[in-house]
Parts: C-alpha cells; structure tokens; sequence
C-alpha cells in the first residue's frame, strides 16, 4: 500500500473542525463532554447539538487549545473560557485512536510522525497535572 492510501485511512484525516454555537436565550453551549485523563481516557462528546459534533467524537482541541491529556474538569474550564462562538476539533474514534488514554500511549510508533506528535502532547498535559509523592 502506498503511503499516499496510508496517509488517506489516518484518523487525522477524517478531523472535523466545528463550531458550537450559543443555543436558546440562556446563552447555554448544548454540547457536553466526558472522560479525560482522571477517568483514562480522551476527551469525548456525550451530548451535542444538531449538527457538526456527533456524541462519542473523541476531542482534540477546543479553542486552539489541545486537550487530550487534561482532565475533565480542566477540558469543561477550557469550553467555558472560550470565546463564542467556540472552534472545536474533532475525529470519530477508530482502531488506533480509540477511548482509550492508555491503551494509546501504550502504542509504539515512528518517531516524529503524527501519532508520537500526538502522545508527547498528552504526556505533557498529564505531567502538568501530575502531583509527585513520595512512596
């Protein structure tokens, strides 16, 4: 297979760029989102409004910031500090990016491509909220 067909069957080529607009006169945001790394997962959709987000797209980025790695808590605070309407980034789960935080970084693979890009931003993210102890 050429690497034109591998580039083609990448998960980041299938990433959507949306827009979450204001819904009703409450100003609320209609979308929610669940997992992070305190629950060993992705960021993920679990509630979205009509169009552009599906429930279950694994989030990649909200505002131009990069969540993956980030706990829920800290996912929701970056949603609601964004300006609206607020710029989200994401991909349908598949067999290599999947729900699964761990079983992701478990993966080996080439050094420099979009998937080790990947693992660095989230390793980074998790050691920003790692708290070290002594055993």
């Amino acid at each position: 297979m050429s690497k034109a067909a591998v580039r083609k069957l990448h998960w980041h080529s299938k990433v959507q760029d949306s827009f979450i607009p204001l819904v009703g006169s409450s100003g609320d945001l209609g979308v929610a989102v669940g997992g992070g790394a305190d629950y060993g997962e992705f960021p993920f959709v679990t509630a979205a409004p009509v169009g552009g987000l599906t429930v279950g797209d694994v989030i990649l980025e909200i505002g131009g910031t990069p969540v993956l790695g980030m706990t829920l808590g800290d996912v929701r605070g970056v949603l609601h500090s964004c300006l609206h309407p607020i710029r989200i980034k994401t991909v349908s789960p598949g067999s290599v990016l999947c729900k699964d935080l761990r079983l992701y970084l478990s993966k080996c693979f080439t050094p420099g491509s979009m998937d080790s890009q990947l693992q660095q931003v989230i390793r980074e993210n998790l050691y920003l909220r790692a708290v070290p102890c002594k055993s």
